[in-house]
Parts: structure tokens; sequence; C-alpha cells
């Protein structure tokens, strides 16, 4: 089998691992379930492409092989807009949405007790807890964090869920027992009922919170989208400390992305204490001795392997990316095809598939596989990234066009701030909202710029993808991201 051969018969699968239905067959497991489920991680932060819904799928599928009852929340088409008008006024902001969000989860574990069928004693707290799901959910118990929030109304005196059980009509409230009729009433009862058959079954149960940041760009500039998050958090991090006397083996655990994650500190101080329960997600390669073997090159090998039986081994790669057959230059150099493929990628899984995509549709095409097929595949591959950051900028700037039309202007060379500046006044960029330093600060929290320090020894990058907590710094040279280059100069306004 010859390395086109190889390349046309690899299935790389979808960029987008929610909807990769292949995605058990090569699923590079980094000891997640040791790490996210064993450890006392109760968030998963990374960024936008870097697998934070792949793992949460993969962790939701071995919930037989480890007897674990798993319920996932996806919060893709959840009322969000809803959910806000929800806030309770007994909380300070930004905490005034931890009610409504600690009885969704509360709900959830009541649910999966109730429908745990090797746990069925005879006590009178889970009985309690039988009648409150029966009366307050009936049969349908499918999707209840958006069914509490739909049914869910703010009044003078507190937060009142309107159920859907089989002996109330909507027009009453139900309540857990008579006289109660407020959901932080109703929480410390529910809670008593949830952690006393937690204890009692010694099972194991998890929620996993997944998509929260797909209403992100809806609430860019509302303060009220980030204080329900860290609300949940905030709740997350109370409840599982709490659970964890009763039952070791039961949490909840929310994926976030870390642009969003980050922010949290700017509106609570008191959202640090996060960072001791979170897991997170980095495939950035960083250091020469990091391309031996990096996570990267594995998950795309086991894509090949998967593929091709004929292939295995860290080698997989290299035998269909042969660099004296494609013969492709970097700065002057002959380049190894994988770190010039990951150069233009903002080291996530999402690029590297999407980049193998396009290779393998070129060689298709010219029916050969060398640098003019690289490079055609580099052109695809850069146009999908500028829409992919088109999709994630239009909230913050609507004139993405603009902005784009002015990036190109800035060339492939190494930039002071003065000269970006000077550059975006000139361009008479009215429509961009931002000041040039305020742009050049949004732009480096992208990935779409990074600062290069030359020194006489060696020239240092410094980037958001290398590492997320890092800034911008004026006082050196930025340059464009290698793999925006090829986009913008195809983009046409």
């Amino acid at each position: 089998m010859n390395s086109i051969q190889a390349l046309l018969q690899t299935e790389f699968g979808n960029p987008d691992g929610l909807y990769d239905k292949n995605l058990e067959n090569y699923f590079l497991d980094q000891n997640y379930w040791e790490k996210i489920i064993e450890e006392n991680t109760y968030f998963v932060i990374g960024r936008k492409g870097t697998g934070k819904s792949a793992i949460y799928n993969w962790i939701y599928n071995r919930q037989f092989e480890k007897a674990i009852l798993i319920s996932n929340l996806s919060f893709r088409s959840f009322p969000f807009e809803k959910l806000l008008k929800l806030s309770d006024d007994d909380f300070s902001r930004p905490n005034q949405y931890q009610s409504i969000w600690k009885y969704i989860i509360l709900c959830e574990f009541a649910k999966q007790i109730v429908l745990d069928q090797q746990y069925q004693p005879d006590i009178n707290e889970y009985r309690e807890l039988t009648e409150f799901v029966n009366l307050k959910f009936g049969k349908n118990l499918k999707d209840l964090h958006s069914k509490i929030t739909t049914h869910t109304t703010k009044t003078e005196t507190g937060l009142q869920y309107k159920g859907i059980g089989p002996k109330f009509g909507s027009e009453r409230t139900l309540n857990i027992e008579d006289g109660i009729d407020n959901i932080s009433e109703i929480n410390e009862r529910l809670e008593f009922l949830v952690f006393e058959n937690l204890q009692e079954s010694r099972r194991s149960y998890l929620i996993q919170f997944d998509q929260l940041d797909d209403n992100y760009t809806l609430y860019i500039d509302n303060r009220k989208y980030f204080e329900a998050l860290i609300s949940l958090f905030k709740v997350i991090y109370a409840l599982n400390s709490t659970i964890d006397h009763y039952n070791t083996k039961t949490k909840v655990v929310a994926y976030l992305r870390s642009d969003i994650f980050y922010q949290f500190s700017s509106h609570d101080p008191d959202s640090a204490k996060f960072d001791y329960h979170t897991y997170h997600i980095n495939w950035a390669i960083t250091n020469r001795s990091d391309w031996q073997n990096p996570p990267l090159l594995q998950l795309i090998n086991a894509r090949i392997e998967n593929s091709v039986s004929e292939l295995s081994g860290e080698s997989s790669f290299f035998y269909i990316f042969n660099r004296k057959f494609i013969k492709i230059y970097e700065n002057n150099k002959l380049a190894e095809p994988f770190k010039y493929i990951v150069h233009r990628t903002f080291h996530r899984p999402r690029d590297l598939v999407q980049f193998c995509i396009k290779i393998k549709e070129q060689a298709e095409i010219l029916n050969k596989l060398d640098y003019e097929t690289i490079k055609a595949a580099e052109k695809e591959y850069s146009s999908w990234l500028i829409d992919e950051l088109k999709n994630e900028i239009s909230p913050v700037i609507p004139a993405t066009d603009t902005l784009f039309t002015f990036l190109r202007t800035l060339g492939t060379k190494p930039f002071t701030a003065e000269q970006f500046r000077k550059k975006f006044l000139a361009s008479r960029n009215k429509n961009i909202n931002k000041s040039p330093h305020a742009l050049l600060r949004y732009l480096y929290e992208l990935g779409i710029i990074q600062n290069i320090n030359f020194s006489k020894s060696r020239t240092e990058f410094y980037s958001i993808i290398r590492n997320e907590k890092s800034t911008y710094e004026p006082t050196m040279k930025a340059e464009l991201h290698s793999g925006l280059i090829k986009g913008l100069h195809t983009f046409r306004e």
C-alpha cells in the first residue's frame, strides 16, 4: 500500500467530536476516567475545539462497564433566556441563580435514584423521594433541566415550580409537602432526601453539564450570563463537597470553555477556589521535547490505525506524510509535515483533523501527495479557520469582513503596536468597535496574533495557544498566526 492509498483509506472522523459516530473506535484516552471521575475534579476546562464534548460523551458511554448511572445534561437548546429571569433575590450578585441550579441538580439526582433498578430500599426517605418525582414530573423524565426552567416562575415570595405530573394541573404549584411552595424551601427537604438515599445506596451516580458555552455568543455583553454560570459552579462546588461525606462515588461535573472560565474572576474573586478542582485540557506543544510522539500525533495515528490495518505505531503518520516525497519548506528549510501542519493550527484536535481532511480531499482531486497537495489543502483549511473565528468574533465585532480585510493589510512580517495603530487609523475602520490597543488584546486572546521577541541566541514566541493565561505584551512585536495567512489572501469581502 502506498501513501496515497493509505491516506484515502483513512477515516479522520468529524472535526466536532460531539457528532463523530465513530469516535469510540479511535478515541484517545489520556486517563480521563481517573483524572475526571476518580479524582476530585468538578470542572473540565479547555479551549473551543479541544475535545470537551468528546470526553463528555466518552465518559457517558462507560456507564455500563463502570456500573454507574450517568445523566448528560446538554444546554445546546436550553432556555437560557428564561433562566436568566429566575434570579433569587435572597442571594446577592453573582450568587442569585443558585436556587434554580440547586433545584435542577437535586431533581436530576432524585430521578437517577428513583430509576435505579438496583436500589429500591424499604425506607421512608426513598418512598418520599419517589412520590416527589412522580408528582412533579410524571413518567416523562427526559430533559428535566429544560422542563424545570420552563415551568418555574418568579413571584414576590420567591421561585415557584409549576409541576407537570399526572395528578396536578399546571395551574397549581406542586409542593414536596403541604405548605411548601418555594423552591428554596423545597431544596432544603429535597437535599436531605437525596443525601440520605445516596448514603443508603452506596451506588455511583454522575451528572454532567455540557454546552453551557453555546449561549455565550448571545450573552457576551450580559453580566447575568456570567453570574448564572458562576452560580452554577458554586452550587456544584458546594454540593460535591457535601456529597463526598455521604457517597464518595457520586458527583457533578461541568465542562466549559477556558476563555469564559478565566473571566469569572473579574465578576467574582471568590471563583479562584474553583481552580483546585479543575482539570485543564491542554494539547499544546510548547517545548522541543514535546514533539516526541505528542498527544496530537497519537490522536491522528489512532484514526489512521483504525482505518488502515497495515499501519500501526507512531510511524503511521510519517508513512503517509513522508517529508522526502512531500518536500514542503518552512522558513527556507525542509520541514517535517507534522510540524508544518501543527504550526498552522491552534494546537487543537479539531484543527488537526480538519487539516488532514482537506489534505485527503486535495489528494483525491490531484491524484498525488506532495507539497502542492499540502499547499492546496492549506488554502482550504485556512479559509475554514477564518470561518470558525468569524462565528466566535461576530457577537463582539459584528463587522467581521472589515476586520479580516484589515488583518490582511498587516502582512506576514512582525509589527509593533504603534505600526498596528497607524494602519488601523489609516484604514478608517469605524465599524470595528474597539480601540487599536483593545483590538490587539482581543486578537491575542483569540490566538489570531502572537508576541515575538528577538534575541541574539534565539527567537521566542508567546501565544495564548501555548499558554492560556498569557496576555498581549505591547512592548513586544507581534505577528499574525501562520494558519490564517492563506485564508486572508484568498478571502473576499
